[in-house]
């Protein structure tokens, strides 16, 4: 196999999410919180996490390992606190909590063990419309709302041909009074629904209601069961905040900026990019396209497809966790607010205990925060670019079917097909290919060479793409013999469009595969002449490469693949100097490298 010399840091999607989450996400989310206010609306309390501080922390990793602690740092973010009955202002770093911090090798130390945070592939937010067959084998459609932050919400077709929406953790609702309840009368739903006579199925039996007001009622107490209504008299107030606090509220719900270009595009609407709530419209378009499905327009989606999964890397999972704790933090300081307003300081309203519990919480408890496995570098690096589908959010391996686990034309240089455990984890556990990379939307890129009129076009460098964009090229394999200037063979050239495999002239190729062992996982690239071992023996191969116990003495291997240095260079078990230089002197306790870049 020959190699490309522009192998990426194989640590990079640990390292740069955690700068990520220090650089933008810590900031968003304090930001999000101002002001924190108290019911008559004279006391203010603002953050302004722009300008927060990280001391640096009290041990060194080395030290921490030892002392069995933390690796952590002090959060300080100056907070002001304003008093409008006494025009009293008042400024000071507050202590938020204590920050744990990724160590240069990508992982943290909590309590003096190293562990690791894998990366959960999760669905992406946007709407996805799926075919369900019923006991009797008869079709009908759902249509699943996600979030990136909120409630989930599913439109669906039962088989007496009714429409319903359904929420976890309460009765459905039928979609019609979803929508009157959503502001729209019956006359507009029916007028701007394509196969509207399709929804008079939905139309209650009796009591249907008939305003806006009604369809509230109705709302909160079908979700509601529990209130006794001879007791507590049920107002449209009520389930009009009911809808606000669970689709309407961006506190609370968030489509995030790739949510909302979803769901724009699938359902050809224009609302803008800075709307992450849901809008009437949303709805209104979401019914209207599940109702066409059944009608034989549209498309379903394919929910395995890589443009529809996304990666959340360990800077957004404390982010997330961050949340939870700013969320208890202001529940408490809204408490504290209501008590007597003479004693009340910066000091007493905020404490450490909300932060550091929910971090203590998620490295302590969370499936995704993993002990790292030591067994070797391999054993390292592959825990720290491994990609799970399970954990908080995901699917169960008990529920996960065969489709959740087979493997994808889109996994191409993206997730390695050979490397997953055995047994139930089987498919839901993933390694990262050697070249692919994370972007900022949390999407899936790998690298592709540019080809013009038949040459390749390697001074240029590598074009990244995600799944979504590769799916209209035509894209060649990387084994393919190209000539010294850089030319593909005039003969028929075997490619890739989308799922088909077409054989085309060079002229008609536009990106081919930066290098062989694009495809496959870095402990899967260790294995010598891999194309000659049947996949169940490679896979298991390149899971017990990862079990062997470093020796003394370590030898080379007698036929290697040649990545077998970039391994331990990037696990950061070998001593590397900063800089490149020329070595004066070598002894058993100091290595001297004289450099001019010093």
């Amino acid at each position: 196999m020959q190699f490309q010399p522009n192998l990426p840091d194989f640590l990079e999607i640990q390292r740069s999410s955690f700068c990520q989450f220090l650089e933008k996400g810590l900031i968003k989310e304090i930001a999000r919180r101002n002001p924190i206010t108290n019911p008559e609306q004279d006391l203010h309390l603002i953050f302004y996490p722009e300008y927060y501080k990280l001391n640096p922390p009290e041990w060194s990793i080395n030290q921490a390992i030892l002392k069995s602690k933390t690796y952590a740092c002090r959060l300080y973010v100056p907070t002001q606190l304003i008093n409008t009955q006494t025009k009293e202002i008042k400024i000071q770093w507050v202590l938020l909590g204590h920050l744990p911090l990724m160590t240069k090798r990508g992982h943290f130390i909590i309590n003096g063990t190293p562990r690791v945070i894998v990366n959960q592939m999760i669905r992406s937010p946007g709407i996805y419309y799926q075919e369900v067959f019923d006991e009797l084998n008869n079709r009908t459609y759902c249509a699943d709302l996600i979030s990136f932050r909120g409630a989930w919400l599913r439109l669906e077709i039962d088989k007496t041909k009714k429409v319903w929406a359904r929420m976890k953790k309460t009765p459905k609702i039928s979609v019609l009074v979803f929508l009157q309840a959503m502001g729209f009368d019956l006359n507009t739903i029916f007028r701007s629904i394509q196969f509207s006579n399709f929804l008079e199925n939905s139309i209650g039996e009796s009591n249907h209601p008939c305003s806006t007001e009604q369809a509230l009622i109705c709302i909160y107490s079908e979700t509601h069961p529990k209130i006794d209504q001879t007791d507590t008299k049920i107002t449209p107030e009520m389930g009009r905040k009911f809808l606000f606090r669970k689709f309407l509220n961006p506190r609370t719900y968030n489509l995030g900026k790739v949510g909302r270009l979803r769901l724009n595009t699938k359902l050809g609407l224009s609302v803008s990019s800075n709307q992450l709530t849901l809008t009437p419209q949303d709805f209104l378009a979401a019914t209207d396209y599940l109702l066409k499905l059944e009608n034989g327009l549209g498309t379903i989606d394919d929910i395995d497809h890589l443009k529809n999964r996304r990666v959340r890397a360990s800077g957004e999972l404390i982010q997330n966790q961050i949340v939870t704790g700013l969320i208890r933090l202001e529940k408490m300081i809204r408490e504290k607010m209501k008590k007597s307003k003479k004693k009340i300081t910066i000091r007493n309203l905020i404490t450490t205990k909300p932060l550091n519990g929910s971090l203590r919480e998620f490295f302590g408890s969370n499936p995704l925060s993993q002990y790292m496995d030591q067994t070797n570098p391999l054993a390292e690096i592959t825990h720290k670019r491994r990609l799970s589908s399970l954990g908080p959010g995901g699917v169960s391996r008990e529920t996960a079917g065969m489709a959740v686990r087979g493997i994808h034309p889109t996994h191409y240089g993206r997730i390695c097909p050979i490397e997953t455990p055995e047994g139930q984890n089987a498919g839901l556990v993933n390694s990262l290919t050697t070249y692919a990379r994370v972007n900022n939307e949390g999407f899936l890129e790998t690298p592709f060479y540019s080809v013009y009129r038949g040459q390749v076009q390697k001074k240029e460098g590598p074009v990244f793409f995600s799944a979504e964009q590769e799916e209209n090229i035509y894209l060649a394999p990387g084994d393919v013999r190209v000539s010294f200037l850089n030319f593909l063979p005039k003969n028929f050239i075997p490619v890739r469009f989308g799922d088909e495999f077409k054989r085309v002239s060079r002229t008609q190729v536009e990106f081919i595969v930066t290098c062989s062992i694009q495809m496959i996982s870095i402990a899967t690239s260790l294995i010598p002449f891999l194309e000659h071992d049947d996949a169940n023996r490679a896979l298991m191969g390149s899971n017990m490469q990862r079990q062997a116990v470093p020796l003394i003495s370590p030898e080379r291997p007698i036929v290697g693949t040649g990545l077998e240095a970039r391994v331990i260079a990037d696990s950061g078990h070998v001593i590397q100097a900063k800089h490149s230089g020329y070595v004066s002197y070598v002894s058993g306790k100091k290595i001297i490298i004289q450099s001019i870049f010093l």
